[in-house]
């Protein structure tokens, strides 16, 4: 019993479980640019847990427990506002160009990610390679670069390809409902003939 195939196939639709990867990743670049970005902040203040954690066991050590972790929290802290401010140029400047490094680094991955799994969206939002490039663009501001371009462009882009095309699939499927209905039946018919002529089959080995 042949089964019919569908004059057109229906047409893809994105969703949200299947973009998540990919915003979750744009979050993950955007939250290593804002922390380069702002590493005249982080980086001192790292500095300043590493050598808390490493003074405050030599102190604790040598002086049999009478100074110990506050005491190490306060000459690392006042030593890191010291060195930070000293190398602030230099900090800022690293951070800098490890920011504009990292969005690079994330325009390429995220844009062969998406042109490889889900070209689509460039047609179906027709303003998306500009938007995706400008995120880029304002990724690599100083300052201004500390916005999550990345993953508030991806979002607004994989809404906007979602909402089109759900609604495409959603209409085909009420033009199609007839064609697909008639191709459950015959999927039921065929499953119970299969049945019917394995059940003859093995009713005939028990009689021989």
């Amino acid at each position: 019993m042949p089964q019919r195939r569908s004059s057109q196939k229906p047409p893809e639709a994105m969703t949200w479980s299947k973009s998540l990867p990919v915003i979750i990743v744009a979050g993950i670049f955007d939250l290593v640019r804002m922390f380069f970005e702002m590493f005249w902040f982080f980086g001192p203040a790292l500095a300043a847990i590493y050598c808390t954690d490493k003074v405050s066991g030599i102190l604790t050590k040598v002086t049999l427990g009478a100074l110990g972790t506050k005491t190490a929290g306060l000459v690392c802290s006042s030593a890191a506002i010291a060195g930070g401010a000293a190398a602030s140029e230099t900090l800022v400047a690293f951070g800098v160009i490890m920011a504009i490094a990292v969005g690079f680094a994330g325009f390429l991955i995220l844009g062969l990610w998406m042109l490889m799994t889900n070209a689509r969206i460039f047609k179906t939002v027709e303003s998306a390679p500009l938007q995706f490039v400008a995120s880029f663009g304002v990724s690599e501001i100083p300052l201004i670069g500390t916005i999550p371009t990345f993953s508030i462009v991806l979002w607004k882009l994989y809404k906007s390809q979602i909402q089109v095309e759900q609604e495409a699939l959603q209409k085909w499927q009420k033009e199609h409902a007839q064609e697909i209905a008639g191709q459950r039946r015959e999927r039921q018919q065929q499953a119970a003939y299969l049945m019917q002529a394995r059940t003859a089959e093995l009713a005939q080995d028990d009689i021989y």
